[in-house]
């Protein structure tokens, strides 16, 4: 099954770089439908992960129309880079975290790389594996990643579910490697003693498969 999984979802990743960096080269030469395209694929993908950190549905929209407008007036500074969506995504939550640290002072809280919130939902009509539609089943998960931190949620949501490489974790979170390894391990030991071997293996394949079929 893991192995399926992997060659599925290496070829999807082929496909899908090779697309975005004709997109990333036209855009960067100043071709505005690139930009669009750009936007097109990524609006709602970096809408979703907003949404793990904030139910304002303002400030997500709100950061991903910033970050756009910024890419286009910086287009001729902007370098290449091997990955889009880690670009994409390491820029959107900047601009997202720097709203919310904001508004979090305005109520006169702190919110930092160790104090933020992240969600990780599963779709009530999400039907990617059919024992998800068990409700025992998807209580003790969700109880499971609930005992994680917020930086555990968040490190395994990039890694497992938009499959971003350990690095592009690392750099997103502003960690070092291996402080990144060990944030992932450890989450996944703590999933593992929360569910069991078996039912972390059908969490993790189920946010694989729902991250191949909304690519």
């Amino acid at each position: 099954m893991w192995l399926f999984l992997g060659s599925i979802s290496r070829a999807v990743d082929r496909d899908r770089q090779s697309y975005d960096q004709e997109l990333w080269k036209s855009f960067r030469d100043g071709d505005e439908e690139a930009l669009e395209g750009l936007f097109r694929v990524y609006y709602s993908i970096l809408l979703n992960y907003g949404h793990k950190f904030t139910i304002n549905k303002y400030l997500t929209e709100e950061s991903v129309q910033e970050l756009f407008v910024k890419l286009w007036n910086k287009r001729v500074s902007i370098g290449s880079t091997e990955n889009v969506k880690h670009y994409l995504f390491k820029a959107y939550r900047s601009i997202l975290f720097r709203k919310l640290q904001r508004q979090a002072a305005n109520v006169m809280e702190k919110l930092d790389d160790e104090k933020y919130d992240f969600r990780i939902e599963l779709a009530p009509d999400q039907q990617m594996i059919e024992i998800e539609n068990d409700a025992e089943l998807r209580q003790k998960i969700e109880s499971g990643l609930e005992s994680l931190t917020a930086r555990q949620r968040e490190a395994v949501y990039l890694r497992f579910y938009e499959d971003l490489s350990y690095e592009e974790v690392s750099e997103i979170l502003n960690l070092n490697i291996g402080g990144t390894y060990k944030l992932i391990y450890r989450a996944l030991d703590r999933l593992r003693d929360k569910l069991g071997p078996v039912f972390l293996g059908i969490l993790l394949s189920g946010l694989r498969l729902h991250s191949l079929y909304l690519s």
